[in-house]
């Protein structure tokens, strides 16, 4: 699942806006639709605030987990 549809849905679980994580990120809104939309990253310090704000690992939150399945012989 992507970056954006992971926090789009914990944002939603949590019922909060997007306008009330961008203020307690200290962003605006307009910087925050450019991150959750992709266009930009957040950093490191945004991504720790989010994790903990939502008592979520970053991992679980902004990596996005690509399993390959290898072939036994």
């Amino acid at each position: 699942m992507p970056v954006q549809s992971k926090l789009k849905g914990l944002i939603a679980e949590f019922g909060l806006s997007q306008k009330q994580l961008a203020k307690h990120l200290g962003i605006t809104l307009r910087t925050f639709n450019d991150k959750i939309n992709g266009k930009t990253d957040f950093s490191l310090k945004e991504a720790r605030i989010v994790s903990s704000y939502f008592g979520k690992p970053i991992e679980e939150i902004f990596l996005e987990c690509k399993l390959t399945q290898t072939k036994q012989n």
